[in-house]
């Protein structure tokens, strides 16, 4: 198995399995907090951000400060597509400075984490962080919801083997964090 990742803004493909899968991982963590996402009459989880994560540009509403769309650091929502072999199996999507939606005092955010069943349990999910991380040396977040305990295993079991420097465990709002330093 060779793990590696695509950048989902960067290729139509990518996009696509993004746009495709999306709804299976809604209605995954949908089951651990029912208060964000709502499916629709037409059956649509609401609210549709997936453009938000596969575009070439993040818009100003999810932005802390505004940005150029020439600004050479956009997109600032990114989402890396998981290929086993030359399979997709999986995403990884993160939030750079000036996202809105993370911690004032960090870098990154690991936002959502994905990966279809069969791939699950393969050591796919540590592989592509091995991947990612180097990609963005900082300081980093993110966050696993409460009720969510096969996600927060696999944290607690996998930070520690990515070399991260200064990691913290927390609990916020009864949800688990973690905070932790990737060098460049």
């Amino acid at each position: 198995m060779s793990i590696s990742i695509i950048d989902a803004w960067r290729t139509q493909e990518a996009r696509e399995f993004f746009r495709n899968v999306w709804p299976m991982y809604v209605h995954e963590i949908s089951g651990f907090d029912t208060s964000f996402y709502v499916l629709d009459e037409a059956g649509r989880w609401q609210p549709d951000i997936v453009d938000d994560w596969v575009s070439s540009v993040t818009r100003p509403g999810n932005l802390r400060a505004p940005r150029s769309e020439h600004d050479s650091t956009q997109p600032f929502q990114r989402t890396h597509i998981i290929m086993s072999d030359t399979r997709p199996v999986g995403f990884v999507c993160v939030g750079l400075r000036p996202f809105k939606y993370m911690p004032d005092d960090v870098d990154v955010s690991i936002a959502e984490l994905f990966l279809i069943h069969g791939s699950r349990g393969t050591g796919a999910g540590r592989h592509a962080l091995q991947l990612l991380l180097p990609r963005y040396p900082g300081r980093w977040h993110l966050r696993a919801l409460r009720d969510n305990a096969r996600a927060i295993r696999f944290w607690t079991k996998t930070l520690p083997l990515l070399g991260v420097r200064d990691l913290e465990t927390r609990r916020e709002s009864g949800d688990v964090t973690w905070r932790f330093v990737v060098e460049g």
